[in-house]
Formats: structure tokens, sequence, C-alpha cells
């Protein structure tokens, strides 16, 4: 328990535990071409009513229909023009911090966009310098995604995070999309190495992965075939994991205060095969984790986060993700382990309580706009802005107490 000083005068004693907020409605206003520092102030404002101790605020954006680009002025990368104009950034860090809370700097690490996008100050999107580094499907189909096998992107990424440090006082660096899309990558960087390796081909591999012609193999060929599929996913899987193991070796160089954590699938028995993160295995790297355990119903979530809450390794918080988006999952109602309908403020607030009774030493929602009733926007769009319904004062009532985060020193 710690006290919390004001002015001098002790007042409630403080529980440890992480109440963190994702933060993507900056980039609405700034799309918008409107946005200053009394948007910030709002948001610090609501934060720090709410309860919450951590803002996971978006530096690095997945970009759906809008320029790839940062969202501070960056030296480095393609940022938005009008981050040049004013540094929301800065100005979160410096606010938060006064109101005292937490902000980490949140990344979506191998998304990258539009290559088509217009130059800023003479930067140009990182996939139109370097086009090799998409993921590049089995019909030779380009993506968004970066193979996360490149090491010059990986350098180009640590120069980021290198950028976001020495700049601001952040209390942490936040990883999202760390991992690949959900389909194994056949760039030729890939191609290569996996013929070196393991000597399959890109159609061998195709057909690995899809199980073909399994059910006629003998159990020794069978059992042969798996083994070739496990080094493949291996493979992928290894290359996120090295670029965790970066990412860490950055941030802890430049202050072991300065906590690293990852936003990540939440079943880990699938997350290895589905989307090639094996998050148990690069916990070790995390100060906190927050598996994004969104739309499930409350017995399944129950389940899970007691599941994961027992096999997080010592040092590393578990903060489970959950959902306050007011869209229903495309599996409600046919599906026992997801909510029947679209998350409210009931939800949302049962679900906090959950964590707590399994043991969790905190929780990560997303996101503030949809508790906060903004509507969505260019950035965050219908499927990850909308209000989600009924009172907030459930969920402040739940945050009442004063808290530290579990991981603070």
């Amino acid at each position: 328990m710690h006290q919390i000083i004001v002015e001098g005068v002790a007042t409630k004693m403080a529980i440890r535990e992480g109440r963190a907020l994702w933060v993507e409605s900056q980039q609405d206003g700034i799309l918008g071409g409107h946005y200053g520092p009394e948007d910030v102030k709002k948001i610090v404002d609501n934060a720090k009513s709410l309860g919450a101790n951590m803002l996971l605020w978006l530096v690095k954006a997945r970009m759906a229909d809008t320029a790839p680009a940062l969202w501070y002025p960056s030296e480095i990368g393609l940022s938005h023009e009008q981050c040049y104009q004013y540094d929301s950034f800065g100005d979160v860090v410096r606010m938060a911090h006064e109101a005292g809370i937490e902000v980490h700097a949140y990344f979506s690490v191998f998304t990258e966009g539009d290559i088509k996008a217009d130059a800023v100050k003479g930067k140009k999107p990182p996939l139109a310098e370097h086009p090799e580094w998409a993921v590049v499907d089995r019909l030779g189909k380009r993506s968004e995604f970066v193979c996360a096998s490149h090491v010059g992107y990986r350098e180009y990424l640590g120069s980021l995070v290198k950028e976001v440090l020495e700049k601001y006082p952040v209390d942490g660096i936040n990883l999202d999309f760390i991992r690949y899309p959900r389909s194994a990558c056949f760039c030729d960087n890939c191609q290569r190495n996996i013929k070196d390796r393991y000597g399959l081909t890109l159609n061998q591999v195709v057909d690995l992965l899809a199980g073909k012609g399994f059910d006629s193999l003998n159990y020794e060929d069978l059992g042969a075939a798996l083994d070739r599929i496990g080094a493949v996913i291996n493979y992928y899987n290894q290359n996120v994991h090295e670029t965790v193991e970066y990412i860490h070796g950055i941030v802890k160089g430049h202050s072991s205060k300065v906590k690293l954590s990852a936003a990540v699938f939440p079943n880990p028995r699938t997350a290895p095969s589905q989307v090639y993160c094996d998050w148990i295995g690069f916990a070790k790297f995390l100060d906190f984790v927050c598996p994004m355990v969104y739309w499930y119903s409350p017995e399944y979530y129950r389940q899970t986060v007691g599941r994961l809450q027992s096999a997080m390794r010592e040092g590393t918080k578990l903060y489970p993700g959950i959902s306050a988006l007011g869209v229903p999952h495309p599996l409600a109602g046919k599906n026992c382990n997801f909510l029947p309908g679209a998350p409210d403020m009931k939800y949302v607030a049962e679900l906090v309580d959950i964590a707590r009774e399994v043991g969790a030493p905190g929780v990560a929602i997303f996101q503030y706009g949809t508790i906060f009733g903004l509507q969505p926007g260019a950035y965050t769009g219908v499927k990850w802005g909308t209000p989600v319904a009924g009172d907030v004062g459930l969920l402040r009532d739940r945050f009442a107490q004063p808290a530290i985060p579990a991981h603070a020193d």
C-alpha cells in the first residue's frame, strides 16, 4: 500500500494496480485538421477523473485508409505534417505526468499502410523505399505488414524507439501488431531462408501448412511432415522474438526504469501458429503484457485470464485487455466463448471485477474514445471507434481507490 501525498498531506492509501487506457482518438483530431492543447488536456482530465494511471498513447499507427505516418514530429520517419505544427505527444507526456499518470508510447510495430502516401519533409513511406520488406502471400501479393525477418526494418524501428526515448521522458514503450498477419510470409528473404535452412520450397511450405495429402500418410511420414511444419512455424516466431529482444535491449539500455510491454493475441496455445507470436516465449523481455481478451463472455474471460495469470513469469505483470467497443464480435451469438452482443459499460466493469478476482494485477481497456462517447473518426472508424453504451460511472466506481501501476519501481 502507498500513500498519495497532496500538498504534504497524506490522503487515501493507494494500491498497486495497472489501469491502462489505449488512446487513439488524437489521430481523428489531427486528421480532422484541428487539434490542440485543450484536446490533450481533456483526455488527461478524463483519465484522471476515471482513476486511470496509464495512457498507452499511439505514436506509430496501423493506417487504415490514411497515409502511413508517425504521430510525433520525427526527424527519422514519415510523420503527419501537422505534428510539426503541434506536438500533441510532447504535451500529453507533460500534462499526464503533472496529473500523476504514466505515458507509454504505443507502437503498431509491423504495420506500415499505404505505400503511395505523399512524402513529408522528404520522408517517404518505408515500404515505398523498401518494398522488399513487405509480407508477401503465396500468390505474390504484397501486404501492408512488414516481414519480421528483415534486419533493416528492425533497425529502422529501433531508431524510432531511440528517438522517442531521447526526445520524451516516457514511462514505457508499448508494442502492438508484434506479429505476422494471419498468413505465412513468402518474401524473397523468407523463401531463401526457408530453402537454405529446411530445404523447402514455397509450394512445399504451402502444402505442409494446408496439410495437403496428410490423410494418406502413415504415422512415420506424418510425424516427419509435422516436424517440418514445426520448423517453419518456429522460423516465423523466432523473427518476432528477436525483434522484441532487440527493442528490449534499446529500452533497457536507455533506462532500466522505462518499461516495455506488448499487446498480444489472448490464446498462447494458438497465437504461435496463427500469427507467429509466441508471446509466452518473449514475455521475459516484457515488464507487463496485455493479452487482448476482447469480446469474451464473462465465463470464458474468467477461465482465460486465470490461466494466463498462472502462466506469468516472475517480473512480468498481466494486464488483460478489455473491449470497450460498442460493436459485437463477428461470432457474437454463434459461439459461447463470446459475448452474445455488443459490450456495454456494465460488461467492462464486470470484467474489471473478474480480473481482480483471479489475481491479475491490472487491466488495459481499449479504448479511451469509446469510453468517453467519442464518435468514430477518420482513423478509428466504426470498427474501432464506436462508443460503448452505459454509464462511465460504473467504471469510475471500480477505480475509486487510488492506485499506482503494479509494475512501478
